[in-house]
């Protein structure tokens, strides 16, 4: 049976102690713990990538998504913080999920749950199904969710970015960029109609001169076609 380890970057010592104490109730070995983004990086840059990061977001030098900036961390993020404010910026710097502080013991065995079940797709976020990706997995709360291709009303850009808007009713924010998506998912089903936002063919109900209507009284968050690309949706759709 492979040994899972975990490494805390947390600035508080008691909460550190603590989550220590419970993930060595899970079996995860904590192969280190830091108490600054300086020295978190310092441990990254000089040792294996454990199975699992919990990071604490507000260290007593700056903002912890300073150590994923900088380095390429081979490992699973989980973020803790005691501000929710911070829960779309984490989803940002691949955070598979964040939890609140003091941290239950019961939320903490759902995210290790999940992460099991999840962990064949872990990497990119996303089981390929055929040459195209056709799930995503997002992170909401300390919850994934697999989100199917045919339930994806639009990819759209905002504030530096990407939301995945689906038929029900809400966004869910996800690491890849436009450019990126526009080379991995299907080009016969999606298409992106400016700079901002990738709509699904699915979803069209009509086009008024280079403008889309979605059915069912959807909106996107731009639904205007660029005119460089007015002939080239013209020959997709």
């Amino acid at each position: 049976m492979k040994i899972s380890t975990a490494f805390i970057i947390e600035d508080e010592i008691p909460a550190s102690a603590r989550l220590k104490r419970l993930l060595e109730e899970k079996d995860i070995v904590v192969v280190g713990q830091e108490q600054s983004i300086k020295k978190g990086i310092h441990w990254l840059q000089n040792n294996s990538h454990p199975d699992f990061v919990f990071s604490d977001i507000k260290l007593s030098d700056g903002l912890s998504f300073e150590i994923f900036e900088r380095i390429n961390v081979n490992s699973k993020i989980i973020f803790t913080t005691a501000y929710d404010e911070f829960a779309l910026k984490a989803f940002e710097y691949k955070g598979l999920a964040y939890l609140l502080k003091p941290i239950e013991i019961v939320k903490l065995e759902n995210v290790l749950s999940n992460i099991s079940f999840y962990s064949s797709i872990f990497n990119d976020g996303i089981q390929p199904i055929s040459n195209f990706q056709e799930e995503f997995l997002v992170s909401f709360g300390s919850k994934l969710k697999k989100i199917k291709s045919e339930d994806i009303i639009s990819f759209f850009s905002e504030n530096n970015t990407t939301f995945i808007q689906c038929n029900e009713n809400r966004n869910y924010p996800i690491s890849m960029s436009l450019d990126k998506l526009e080379t991995s998912i299907n080009s016969d089903i999606f298409f992106r109609i400016n700079r901002s936002v990738i709509i699904n063919k699915k979803y069209i109900e009509l086009v008024k001169n280079t403008e889309i209507v979605l059915k069912e009284n959807l909106v996107l968050k731009d639904n205007s076609i660029s005119r460089s690309r007015v002939t080239v949706f013209k020959n997709w759709f």
